[in-house]
């Protein structure tokens, strides 16, 4: 198995070299490639797919070409298949859910506490889901899975497909890189999500999102997860105690 590629984008070479050590420390097999700009990372990772591909994005929101979601989109538009982290200044839920309907897997705030700061960069590392309880309010109300009729926690069955594209969905994947990560149509993709959704009791691919990052293991999820090796990409469900909120809006499974 290669070495995995990290991609890291800030305009601060500070923070640069201190998340490439904090990952080194996680996984010392790592490779990195830089960038202070939006323009520059899109060039690095133009550059990487002839040599070696990047696997993991850790984006800073505010650059000095692009700031906000776009610069997000940009960064999923260019690389559609990677898992993306946010690592930024802000500190507000709702732009931490906008992050995560937009493909982020990771939101990582920069003034949050070293252990937590770590802790966010060990589950992207690892390949699972991040959502930093400390930016839950204590009045966000608990949203657990409905149990089954037996009274035990609700089982989700899903097809061998359908684990497949789950597992693309919860890297932030749009159903057209889906589709052609999978070799399937794209109006298929939007049949199993369609399925996916309703097997959970969810309306959005953030409900699917917070769901799976706050569930205690994979195979309540209905996932046949690989097993992390080497700080790979072995996508797993990370569990927190804390509530999750929910969206607003309702989205579509397009």
């Amino acid at each position: 198995m290669r070495e995995p590629h990290y991609l890291l984008v800030d305009d601060h070479s500070l923070i640069r070299e201190g998340m490439m050590q904090a990952i080194r420390g996680l996984d010392p097999n790592a490779l990195f490639s830089q960038a202070g700009t939006l323009a520059a990372a899109l060039q690095r990772l133009e550059e990487a797919q002839h040599t070696h591909p990047v696997d993991v994005v850790l984006l800073d929101l505010g650059l000095p070409d692009s700031r906000g979601m776009a610069t997000l989109q940009a960064m999923r538009t260019a690389a559609p298949t990677q898992r993306i982290g946010i690592i930024t200044g802000q500190s507000d839920v709702q732009v931490a859910l906008e992050c995560i309907h937009h493909g982020a897997s990771c939101f990582i705030p920069k003034l949050a506490e070293i252990d937590g700061f770590m802790s966010a960069l060990k589950a992207l590392v690892e390949g699972r889901l991040h959502f930093p309880s400390e930016l839950l309010s204590p009045n966000e109300v608990e949203w657990p899975m409905q149990d089954d009729q037996a009274g035990g926690p609700r089982t989700v069955r899903l097809t061998p497909r359908q684990k497949d594209v789950l597992q693309w969905i919860l890297k932030g994947c749009t159903n057209h890189a889906i589709a052609t990560a999978l070799g399937i149509s794209a109006e298929t993709v939007k049949l199993h999500v369609s399925a996916i959704f309703r097997a959970y009791g969810v309306h959005s691919r953030t409900q699917l999102v917070l769901l799976c990052s706050r569930s205690p293991s994979a195979e309540s999820l209905g996932l046949n997860m690989p097993a992390a090796s080497g700080g790979s990409a072995a996508l797993r469900a990370h569990h927190a105690s804390t509530s999750w909120p929910l969206p607003d809006q309702q989205e579509n499974a397009a």
